[in-house]
């Protein structure tokens, strides 16, 4: 399926932050409250499952298992982020950019997610089976999975991405444009309801939909 650049991709302003501090990674547990800083380079260990960053910058954070259950992204960039693992179910992202970052599995089911950035990235399995996602882009990213079966979607767009797997079992909602999104394999074909396609995308489709109806194409 041809690559195509979106149209009437969602307008999310990039973030300006300006005066952080410089934050010490010890800072970085559960539940805290971190507003207005930039944490460079750290190796993260500990849960930071209820944690909150306003107006934070989180660059080239590492592990071998992020825990950011429950936690708030908000007005905040994370810029190279590196694990095989970052588990975030429940978190909220909002006003945010995910940048150049390389995670195995992002599990980011039953979250909130609006007006959020996802730019450059490699990421294996990006998990939102049951969130709301308002207002996001994806922008060359390249993905095995791309799963929002259930979730609830608005202005969501991609450009210049792949995927080996797109799943959209149960997914509801209007303005999903699927013309910037590479997709070897679809389940769910009940979640298009609401999408956009590219006529190159349908035409590629058209023996698997028929064959989803109950329709035999023949000569």
């Amino acid at each position: 399926m041809a690559r195509r650049q979106a149209a009437h991709t969602p307008r999310i302003e990039r973030l300006v932050l300006h005066d952080l501090e410089p934050g010490d990674a010890a800072a970085l547990t559960a539940g805290a409250d971190l507003d207005g800083m930039r944490f460079d380079g750290a190796r993260v260990a500990a849960s930071l499952g209820g944690a909150t960053f306003l107006e934070c910058e989180l660059v080239e954070l590492t592990g071998d298992r992020i825990d950011l259950r429950g936690a708030s992204v908000l007005e905040s960039r994370v810029l190279r982020l590196a694990a095989p693992v970052v588990s975030a179910p429940g978190s909220a992202w909002r006003d945010a950019e995910l940048i150049e970052s390389r995670v195995g599995a992002l599990d980011m089911t039953s979250s909130e997610v609006r007006r959020l950035v996802v730019e450059g990235s490699k990421i294996g399995w990006i998990n939102l089976r049951g969130s709301v996602v308002h207002d996001v882009v994806f922008r060359h990213c390249v993905f095995d999975e791309v799963d929002l079966g259930a979730a609830k979607t608005a202005r969501v767009a991609f450009e210049d991405c792949t995927t080996d797997k797109l799943t959209l079992t149960q997914r509801t909602g209007d303005a999903l444009d699927l013309r910037g999104l590479d997709f070897r394999a679809l389940e769910g074909f009940e979640g298009l309801r609401g999408a956009v396609l590219s006529p190159n995308q349908v035409a590629l489709m058209a023996e698997t939909l028929a064959g989803h109806v109950g329709v035999s194409v023949r000569e």
